[in-house]
């Protein structure tokens, strides 16, 4: 083999060293972009999980106080009914059940609700 030839192979040689060199940077490149891919997607994961758990935390008060809620008007229908039938039985016995009302009378008893209303709604906002 001359003295070309060799030349020649070892500037082959040492070509594909720096060609090697260079894919080996580019791939240490590519795979640096996608650590920091991977990083920015384990903190976004990590803000969604956090969101969702204070979603889930509000859901489930909001769930508790419609609980509460529907508790509420359970009990305040049972009073309604109770309050209705001793009404109903109240009235039952009364010999003035059947003896209608003057309008002027029923005027002067929705005055008088009216003003009681306006007394309390008037003692609440005080306080």
């Amino acid at each position: 083999m001359s003295f070309a030839n060799k030349w020649i192979t070892a500037a082959l040689g040492a070509l594909c060293i720096v060609v090697l060199l260079l894919y080996c940077r580019w791939l240490s490149y590519q795979l640096n972009q996608l650590r920091n891919e991977k990083q920015q997607a384990v903190v976004a994961l990590a803000e969604e999980r956090a969101y969702s758990a204070k979603i889930r935390t509000q859901y489930l008060q909001i769930q508790e106080v419609m609980d509460g809620v529907a508790e509420q008007k359970q009990q305040s229908e049972k009073r309604t009914a109770a309050l209705q039938r001793a009404l109903a039985q109240s009235q039952a016995g009364s010999p003035c059940v059947n003896v209608p009302v003057s309008d002027a009378v029923t005027q002067r008893l929705r005055e008088r609700a009216a003003e009681v209303n306006v007394a309390a709604t008037g003692s609440r906002k005080s306080i």
